[in-house]
């Protein structure tokens, strides 16, 4: 009997240590791809913006003028990927925090660009293989 019960304690134990390690990792890859997804939206206010000068440069605004929108608009984009991180890590506990690899802008495109990226390529199935 003793034997039983040291044998189901013993396999509580691992399936509770092997569902916070999954649990950790979705958690890791759902950074990935909150990360990539603000990327890909960046990416597109920066082409957003460029369309915007050259029509500015077409409809013959001043240099002053365009100057000030890409001023206001770079600023504008600071802030969005500042406020995008810190809602990012404020969204879990505290005691998550350790686990992540980012604090800002820049470490959390290093955390993205090391390992999220070949997750982001599966995710995406960039071949179009079902069979991955």
């Amino acid at each position: 009997m003793l034997v039983f019960v040291f044998g189901y304690f013993t396999c509580k134990t691992f399936y509770f240590f092997r569902e916070v390690r999954i649990g950790l990792v979705m958690l890791k890859l759902s950074h990935y791809l909150s990360l990539y997804t603000i990327a890909k939206g960046i990416e597109n206010f920066e082409y957003t913006k460029s369309v915007r000068i050259d029509e500015m440069r077409r409809s013959e605004e001043s240099e002053r003028n365009i100057e000030a929108y890409r001023l206001n608009f770079d600023v504008d984009i600071k802030l969005y990927k500042d406020k995008s991180i810190r809602e990012i890590i404020n969204m879990h506990p505290k005691f998550y925090h350790d686990l992540f690899e980012y604090d800002d802008w820049d470490t959390a495109m290093r955390f993205l660009n090391e390992d999220g990226i070949e997750y982001i390529k599966h995710f995406n199935n960039t071949e179009g293989s079902q069979d991955d």
